[in-house]
């Protein structure tokens, strides 16, 4: 079997190599590596990778989601964006260039390859889904599904079985009576009936899809559908009745939350991953400027946690991250964020604080939680923890500082110990530039 060959368009060398590496130990073929959005356009039409790896912000005239833009208009190529956190304007365009994936730099290998996997299986399903699509399509003409035909004046006159699954009739009962009676549609965004024009669908020759989120109502439950109207002509072209095609969304409903919830989940602990959290961070942000209050950002790291991997495996060192995450999850408040930033390094996002105390206090209160043994397989794991506190507007403006400065001041907890925790400081940010 071909490996699978990857693209990567990245303009910083250090970077590409990185990457480059991390994509050859997973076993994946390398067919370039740019640094331009020209040229990732040119090897994408040369070279046909399987996948590109695409840094958002480029040197040259064409950026990363102008070059995805005109590789996915004439390739047809899956694209993962590589983003440092870049403004709210071109991550809103990048996201119309419709992305397989993104991942958060610095790039680490397990997560690369978690999004590289999932992307490359999202687009084989797209593309086997469209070639089912295709030949449903030319084998019967647009008949999915359920199918309901009328006569002229709106009357139902045939239903086949998943119709009458999806409507909740059976043919025999439905035969005669009007399409309104037994076709009973919701926008899905608003839970408002939705009416169909009997007349316009008639008027229609073509097969048209009905704009909308749409759920078809029964007795029993709501199921989304892609419903699919053409009206039936005969020789002369007079208007003999009409068709709908009822498409069941359901399994592609349950697998785009699948992938929604595998982007923003880090899959060992469930915790939201760095892009989640990177998010709830600029809203709790914009909040607290806008209510002048203050929120807390906590950086844990287990302390020498390499220690447990080393001495009982690493399958007993992921059950600790799994325990750690769900001693902390049953610490907090419903509006506060735990996130896994990567390894057996946690973030916490304490919004809506008075005072930097709280924060300090909840740092009190994990150190003391984590003096209690962790358990499991008949094992007892103890671990400590060291703990960087930063408050905004104190200690940062935005996401990236506070994140920076909660870090140094975890990096202060260590030097100190272990076991602790340490509120930035100015003079820690000093220290730590040399």
């Amino acid at each position: 079997m071909d490996k699978t060959r990857i693209l990567i368009v990245e303009d910083e060398g250090l970077i590409a190599r990185d990457i480059e590496d991390m994509v050859r130990h997973a076993g994946y073929e390398i067919c370039s590596v740019v640094g331009t959005g020209e040229e990732a356009v040119e090897k994408a039409e040369t070279t046909h990778p399987d996948l590109i790896l695409m840094d958002i912000i480029l040197g040259g005239e064409m950026d990363g989601v102008e070059a995805a833009e005109k590789i996915r208009e004439q390739f047809n190529i899956p694209v993962i964006y590589l983003t440092a956190h870049t403004d709210e304007n071109t991550l809103q365009r990048a996201k119309l260039t419709e992305p397989v994936g993104y991942t958060l730099k610095p790039v680490e290998q397990k997560e690369l390859m978690t999004v590289v996997e999932m992307a490359l299986y999202k687009h084989q399903m797209e593309i086997k889904l469209k070639e089912r699509q295709g030949w449903l399509t030319t084998i019967l003409q647009s008949i999915g599904e359920g199918v309901i035909a009328t006569d002229r004046f709106g009357n139902i006159t045939f239903m086949n079985p998943i119709a009458e699954k999806l409507t909740g009739w059976n043919q025999p009962e439905s035969i005669g009576k009007s399409l309104t009676s037994v076709l009973h549609l919701l926008d899905e965004d608003t839970g408002k009936l939705v009416r169909l024009g009997i007349p316009e669908l008639l008027a229609n020759s073509s097969s048209s899809p009905v704009n909308g989120n749409i759920q078809i109502v029964n007795y029993v439950q709501k199921t989304p559908i892609e419903l699919t109207s053409a009206a039936i002509r005969d020789e002369k072209e007079n208007t003999c009745g009409l068709v709908l095609v009822l498409h069941d969304l359901t399994e592609r409903k349950r697998y785009e939350e699948k992938l929604r919830y595998n982007a923003v989940t880090d899959h060992l602990t469930e915790l939201p991953n760095r892009f989640l959290f990177f998010d709830r961070l600029n809203v709790a942000l914009a909040q607290a400027q806008r209510d002048f209050q203050k929120l807390g950002i906590l950086m844990l790291d287990l302390d020498e946690f390499k220690k447990v991997n080393d001495t009982h495996g690493h399958n007993v060192g992921d059950q600790l991250l799994k325990g750690v995450a769900n001693r902390l999850i049953n610490m907090f408040r419903k509006g506060d964020t735990i996130a896994r930033w990567g390894g057996d390094e946690f973030i916490l996002l304490l919004p809506e604080i008075r005072q930097a105390e709280v924060a300090k206090s909840v740092a009190d209160r994990i150190l003391d939680s984590f003096t209690k043994p962790f358990e499991f397989d008949g094992l007892k794991i103890s671990i400590t923890a060291s703990i960087g506190v930063a408050i905004f507007a104190d200690d940062g403006g935005d996401a990236d500082t506070l994140i920076k400065n909660a870090d140094i001041a975890m990096y202060h907890a260590k030097e100190a110990g272990r076991n602790c925790f340490h509120h930035y400081t100015h003079e820690q940010r000093e220290y730590a530039r040399y």
